[in-house]
């Protein structure tokens, strides 16, 4: 009969196998809700989940709780007859992302730090969002975090809407994707032009979503990345964000053109060639 001592040996390494069907430790961290050095904990046997994170990790690994304890050997077995590994859904959708992943470019690595994203809102017609992006590689994937101010820069507003997603480089064009977290219930996509000759400084193309507000309208808008001032922090590069009428003069020279949203086609909307 198994033991205590036993059934705790079993699970970091039952835990391993399972992870090793996904394309990053760090999107099973992500998937989770918790954080990757905490799900480091628990791969090493340093630590063993609480009972609510271990329903968790087995809903989304598509296994009997009991069965995460089990010894090693009877587990791989049964993952292995029950093909966990090809006919899940998520499996197959790991297997799309991992793809990506492999034809990840790996000069993507040059967007890690921070930028201000220049766009006309979706949801206040005719003023310009700025808003504050962090890039940062886990596990060979480059993620990142936005943040956005609905409100113009001057006021005071503490309510900040966050998305996460990742991108990936190829064909010479960055490929962003995210989901505002509160919510949940908006997805936008990205696709930009690295300028080389600025060492990834500015980066320019367009972006896809819905605007903010009731009407939830599709759009389309041209989009500017520009680097952050060296050593400036996030805090204070936050306060910078917010809604600027076209003619402030917090918006950097050069910007407006390049977000100009009303010339384009004719058959198709088109980012602005530099």
């Amino acid at each position: 009969m198994a033991t205590k001592s036993d059934m705790t040996a079993d699970f970091p390494r039952n835990l391993r196998l399972l992870c090793s069907y996904r394309p990053t430790i760090s999107l099973v961290a992500s998937a989770l809700g918790i954080h990757r050095s905490q799900l480091n904990r628990y791969l090493s046997g340093g630590a063993l989940p609480r009972l609510p994170l271990m329903r968790r990790i087995s809903d989304y690994f598509g296994v009997e709780l009991h069965e995460l304890m089990l010894p090693n050997e009877e587990f791989s077995q049964l993952v292995s007859l029950r093909g966990i590994t090809t006919h899940s859904t998520n499996r197959t959708l790991c297997s799309h992302l991992d793809r990506i992943a492999r034809c990840n470019d790996p000069r993507i690595r040059k967007l890690e730090g921070t930028f201000f994203e220049y766009y006309y809102s979706m949801s206040t017609p005719g003023m310009v969002l700025r808003s504050l992006i962090g890039f940062e590689m886990q596990d060979e994937i480059l993620t990142y975090k936005r943040l956005e101010r609905i409100a113009p820069q001057y006021k005071a507003s503490k309510r900040v809407f966050k998305y996460v997603g990742a991108a990936v480089l190829t064909g010479d064009r960055v490929f962003m994707h995210d989901y505002e977290t509160a919510a949940e219930i908006e997805l936008t996509q990205t696709v930009l032009c690295p300028d080389y000759s600025h060492r990834w400084n500015h980066l320019h193309g367009i972006k896809l979503g819905v605007a903010a507000n009731s009407e939830h309208m599709p759009c389309a808008v041209r989009v500017v990345l520009e680097r952050t001032p060296p050593r400036a922090s996030v805090r204070a590069c936050l306060q910078k964000c917010g809604l600027f009428p076209p003619e402030s003069a917090e918006l950097p020279a050069g910007i407006l053109p390049l977000i100009d949203n009303r010339q384009s086609g004719p058959t198709a909307f088109n980012a602005v060639n530099l």
